[in-house]
C-alpha cells in the first residue's frame, strides 16, 4: 500500500524502476555487514554457503528436471510438461541424458552463430557450465539413453541442431520396439523469476537450492582446508608426545611410528586421509588438538587464577595495550629494514639472500599481525563506548619493562622479540599474559560488558597468535643460524646527506602520519566509513613499506618520527587523534615531497619517478576519501 509519507512524485523522464524485490529492498542497514547487501551476498556454487546456483538450472528447459550433480554427464530426472510432454516423452523412457546443447551465450551472437555444445566426455557439472551461459531465448537440446560423456562425438540432427533451434523443430526418433533413439527438443530458455522478480516457488520447491549444500558435515570438514577461510578444522598437528610435527590430521593411518609426515603439496595428500564413508562412519576417531597438539588426554586448561578488574581497569588496560601493540609493530618493522633482504625476491638470488629474505619476511608478517592487533584492541574500545587510541608507548610494563626503542635484528633483539611473544596462559607474563587477564575478566563478568562474547573473542585471537608469533621469531633464529651480522645486516645510518635522502626521509614521516591519521578516523567512524577509508589505509601502509625500502637500500634508516597529533603534549595527555586535520595537513605535505623528488634530476631520483607518480595519485585520492566522509575538512 502507498506510504503516506512518501507521497507520489512526477516521475522523471527515463525513470527505471526495479521489478523485482531485491532491488526494491536496496537500501543500507547500518551495523549489517557487507554480506547481507545482495550484490555482496555468498552465492558461489561449490561447496555454497547460502545456495548451490547450478540447482537452478536444473529447470533450464522447459517441462525437463536434469541433473547435473553426476561424473557420467547430465542425466534427466523427471519429464514434467512442455515440448517433451507434447512430443510423448514420459517417466518410462528414463533416465535420458543430455547429449547436444544450442543456444546464444553472448549478446554479440547472431542467431546463426549460436554454438553446439556436443557433451561426450563432459561430465554433468562440465555440462551446466555451458548450459549457465545459455541466454534467454529459444534453446535446442538433444536427449538419449546413453550417458552423455559416451554420447555421440558429432550433431545427430539432421541439417545441424542450431538449424532446428531456429526453425523450433522438435522431433522424436523411436526404435521399432519403441525404445527412445534420441529426441530433439526446442523451446524458449526458462525463467527463474516470477512476476516479482524473486525466484518462483511454483518451479522450485523448499530445499531444491541447498540440497547439494555441505551435508552431511563432514564432507566439508574433510574437503576444506587452511586456504579455505571457512575450515573448521586444523590441517597439521603434532602427535602428542610432541616428537612428530608436520602430521596431517585426517591421516588414515594412525598406528605407523613413526608417523609419515604431512606432503608438502597439495597433490597426492587426499589418498592418505580419511575417505568420506571412513569419516561419516568414524570421525571419533580423530583426536582433540589443543596448542597445535593431538591429545584427547590433555584436558582443559585450568583456568588462570586472577584477581577481579572493574570495567574501568579493563578500559584502562585496553587503552595501554594499544599503544604496546603499536609500539611492537614499530619495532618489528624496523628490525625488518635492517635486514639485508630485497623488498621482493629475485630469480636466482644466491643461498644467503634467500635465507635473509626468508627471515625478513618472518618479521614482516608479524609487524602485519600487530597492526590487526592494534585495530583490534580499538574495536575492542570502540565497543566500550571509548574513543581510538593510536598512541604509541615508551615502555613495555608488566614485569617486562622494556623501554621502546628501534633497533637492528641483532641477536640480542631478537632473543627480546622472542621473550616479549612467549606463549603464557599466566596473568602478567609475556604480551599475551596481559590479555589473559583481560580475558578472564569479561568471561567472568559478561553482563557488566556490552557485546562481551565478541570482546571476548578479539582478546583470545590476540592471546592464540602470541604463540605462532613466538615459532615465527624462533623460525628466524633458525633462517640466520651461521651467518655473521655482516651477512644479514644492513648498516644504517641516522642523517641524509643527499637532497633525495632527506626528502624521502621526510616522505616517511609524512606517510607515517597519514596512516595514524587514516587508522584514527576510520576507528572512530566504525562502519560510518563505509570501507573507504580503511582500503586508503592499506595504501598507506604499502606506501610506507615501500619508501622504508627505498630508505634502507639507500643506507637510511627510517624514522618513523611520532606526529605531534598522536604524541602527548603532556603527561595524561589524550594520545588520539580527534580529525581529519592532521591526516589532510600530513597528506599535503606528503604531495610537497613527492613534488620536490620529481623534480630532482639526479639518476637516483630519476629511478623513483615511477613510485612518486603512483604515491602522489594515493595521496590525492585520499584528500578525495577525506572530503567525501563524515564531512571532513
Amino acid at each position: 500500500m502507498p506510504d503516506p509519507e512518501s507521497p507520489d512524485l512526477p516521475v522523471p523522464e527515463g525513470k527505471i524502476f526495479p521489478r523485482n524485490l531485491t532491488a526494491r529492498a536496496d537500501f543500507v542497514v547500518r551495523g549489517n555487514p557487507p554480506g547481507t547487501r545482495p550484490e555482496s551476498g555468498v552465492d558461489n556454487c561449490f561447496p555454497g554457503l547460502e545456495f548451490d546456483q547450478r540447482n537452478l538450472e536444473k529447470h533450464f528447459f522447459p517441462g525437463l528436471t536434469v541433473d547435473f550433480h553426476r561424473g557420467e554427464g547430465s542425466q534427466v530426472i523427471a519429464v514434467t510438461g512442455g515440448v517433451a510432454a507434447a512430443r510423448g516423452l514420459t517417466g518410462a523412457d528414463l533416465p535420458l541424458y543430455l547429449w547436444e546443447v544450442c543456444g546464444r551465450t553472448t549478446v554479440d551472437q547472431t542467431e546463426a552463430q549460436a554454438p553446439v555444445v556436443l557433451c561426450r566426455d563432459l561430465g554433468g557439472l562440465d555440462v551446466w557450465r555451458r548450459v549457465h551461459d545459455l541466454l534467454p531465448g529459444a534453446v535446442a537440446v538433444v536427449v538419449g539413453p546413453v550417458p552423455g560423456v559416451i554420447a555421440p562425438g558429432q550433431d545427430v540432427v539432421d541439417g545441424g541442431l542450431n538449424r532446428a533451434r531456429r526453425d523450433g523443430a522438435s522431433s522424436v526418433v523411436r526404435a521399432p520396439d519403441g525404445t527412445l533413439d534420441h529426441a530433439v527438443l526446442v523451446a524458449d530458455r526458462a525463467r527463474f523469476l516470477n512476476e516479482n522478480g524473486v525466484i518462483d516457488p511454483e518451479v522450485y520447491e523448499p530445499g531444491d537450492l541447498t540440497r547439494s549444500l555441505c551435508a552431511p558435515w563432514q564432507y566439508d570438514f574433510r574437503d576444506c582446508g587452511c586456504y579455505y577461510w571457512a575450515a573448521s578444522k586444523p590441517d597439521i598437528a603434532t602427535s602428542s608426545d610432541g616428537r612428530f610435527h608436520d602430521l596431517n590430521f585426517l591421516r588414515r593411518d594412525r598406528t605407523t611410528v613413526p608417523p609419515e609426515p604431512d606432503l608438502k603439496v597439495f597433490a597426492g595428500r587426499t589418498a592418505k586421509e580419511l575417505t568420506h564413508p571412513q569419516l561419516i562412519a568414524d570421525w571419533n576417531v580423530l583426536p582433540v588438538v589443543l596448542n597445535g597438539r593431538e591429545d584427547d588426554s590433555l584436558g582443559l586448561p585450568a583456568t588462570p587464577v586472577t584477581e577481579p578488574l572493574t570495567p574501568a581497569e579493563v578500559i584502562a588496560e585496553l587503552e595501554y595495550l594499544a599503544t604496546v601493540e603499536h609500539a611492537l609493530c614499530v619495532e618489528y618493522l624496523y628490525a625488518h629494514y635492517s635486514l639485508a633482504a630485497p623488498m621482493t625476491l629475485p630469480d636466482g638470488a644466491d643461498a644467503v639472500t634467500r635465507r635473509v629474505f626468508a627471515a625478513a619476511d618472518e618479521v614482516f608478517s608479524v609487524a602485519v599481525d600487530e597492526m590487526r592487533h592494534l585495530r583490534w584492541v580499538n574495536e575492542a574500545l570502540g565497543t566500550l563506548g571509548r574513543p581510538p587510541r593510536l598512541g604509541r608507548a615508551t615502555a613495555i610494563h608488566r614485569q617486562l619493562d622494556q623501554p621502546f626503542e628501534l633497533k637492528p635484528l641483532t641477536a640480542e633483539q631478537l632473543d627480546w622479540f622472542i621473550d616479549v611473544e612467549r606463549p603464557s596462559q599466566q596473568v602478567g607474563t609475556g604480551v599475551d599474559g596481559m590479555y589473559v587477564r583481560l580475558h578472564q575478566a569479561l568471561i567472568r563478568d559478561p553482563q557488566l560488558y556490552p557485546g562481551a562474547d565478541r570482546l571476548a573473542h578479539l582478546i583470545k585471537l590476540i592471546i592464540d597468535e602470541g604463540e605462532d608469533h613466538f615459532h615465527r621469531f624462533t623460525a628466524v633464529k633458525g633462517h640466520l643460524a651461521g651467518l655473521t651480522p655482516a651477512q644479514y645486516l644492513r648498516p644504517l645510518a641516522a642523517t641524509a646527506q643527499a637532497p633525495l635522502d632527506q626528502h624521502l626521509l621526510d616522505l616517511g614521516d609524512q606517510n607515517y602520519a597519514v596512516l595514524l591519521g587514516l587508522l584514527d578516523v576510520t576507528f572512530g567512524l566504525h562502519d560510518r566509513a563505509g570501507g573507504v577509508l580503511i582500503e586508503q589505509a592499506r595504501r598507506a601502509m604499502t606506501n610506507l613499506h615501500e619508501i622504508n625500502h627505498l630508505l634502507a637500500g639507500r643506507g637510511l634508516a627510517p624514522r618513523f618520527t611520532l606526529p605531534a597529533a598522536v604524541a602527548p603534549a603532556a603527561p595524561g595527555a589524550d594520545p588520539a587523534l580527534t580529525n581529519g586535520q592532521a591526516t589532510r595537513a600530513a597528506a599535503e605535505a606528503a604531495i610537497r615531497a613527492l613534488t620536490e623528488i620529481g623534480a630532482l634530476t639526479d639518476p637516483a631520483a630519476l629511478s623513483t619517478r615511477a613510485v612518486v607518480t603512483r604515491h602522489r595519485a594515493d595521496m590525492e585520492a585520499l584528500l578525495a576519501a577525506l572530503s567525501g566522509i563524515g564531512g571532513q575538512p
